[in-house]
């Protein structure tokens, strides 16, 4: 519950909650009339059927916006699990309240918004709360086989200088980039919430295949960056691709066109 959230950053990876959730909704109410919705929105007059479906629509109109919210304050904020299983509890809450104002306008049985809301939450949460726990779940076990099939996490990367001496061994998820300075590398590296700076007398060929065993990639002739740590890539006035990090302190980092695709594929 307190580990950080691993998610897909982009609007794309929200798609599949859009599609799925409203598709159980609509399917399980109509395969199994749960809590017996399909008697109660019959007295509407224009038939469950109608109902089901228009109550669906606004479900995903509901999940398009609060996803598109999502995707966009997740590049910014270190979301952990439990703020993501509140944010989830929150969709299913403002779709409980749609839910009762569209039955208190289009359904007859029963008359005053607040006369049927304790009803509308119980339909909404006891039905989606199987979806939502299932791509929890989906999401929970895909992050833990990427740790088993990733490097462990004990294993070191390891920085040697042009005589073969070692300079420094660091956490390879601590890493967010290194730049190459003339005869020199930079490391830049998170220490303690802090952003820190490791000057090293080696060439970016030297330490490539290291880094690139580690998770880091390259993404211009001088830099190697971690994608766990970029933010969003951008274009400048001029033309220019740009690496924004998480790290307000560490500049933006160019992206050339050659590595910009492998770069975009792993965000």
């Amino acid at each position: 519950m307190t580990s950080k959230l691993r998610v897909g950053k982009t609007y794309r990876s929200q798609l599949l909650y859009i599609v799925l959730v409203p598709a159980f909704f609509i399917g399980f109410c109509f395969l199994y009339n749960p809590f017996g919705m399909q008697e109660y929105f019959q007295a509407g007059g224009l038939g469950y059927g109608f109902h089901f479906v228009m109550l669906t629509t606004i479900l995903m109109a509901i999940l398009a916006i609060t996803r598109l919210i999502f995707s966009a304050l997740y590049k910014h904020i270190p979301f952990l699990w439990w703020h993501y299983i509140v944010w989830c509890f929150g969709e299913v809450f403002i779709f409980a309240l749609f839910m009762a104002l569209y039955a208190t306008l289009f359904h007859s049985g029963e008359a005053g918004y607040f006369a049927v809301l304790s009803r509308c939450f119980s339909y909404a949460y006891l039905i989606l709360v199987y979806p939502y726990l299932f791509l929890i779940l989906v999401r929970i076990i895909f992050n833990k086989n990427q740790d088993l099939t990733a490097e462990p996490s004990d294993a070191l990367l390891k920085f040697y200088d042009e005589h073969k001496r070692l300079k420094l061994s660091i956490d390879p998820a601590a890493v967010i980039c290194i730049q190459a300075d003339a005869n020199y590398v930079i490391i830049r590296y998170m220490d303690a919430e802090r952003v820190k700076e490791f000057l090293l007398r080696a060439s970016m060929k030297s330490v490539e295949n290291t880094v690139t065993q580690h998770g880091l990639v390259r993404c211009h002739r001088s830099y190697f960056v971690n994608p766990r740590f970029v933010k969003l890539l951008s274009r400048n006035k001029d033309g220019m691709i740009l690496a924004e990090l998480l790290q307000a302190e560490v500049p933006s980092i160019p992206v050339s066109k050659q590595f910009y695709k492998q770069l975009s594929e792993l965000l």
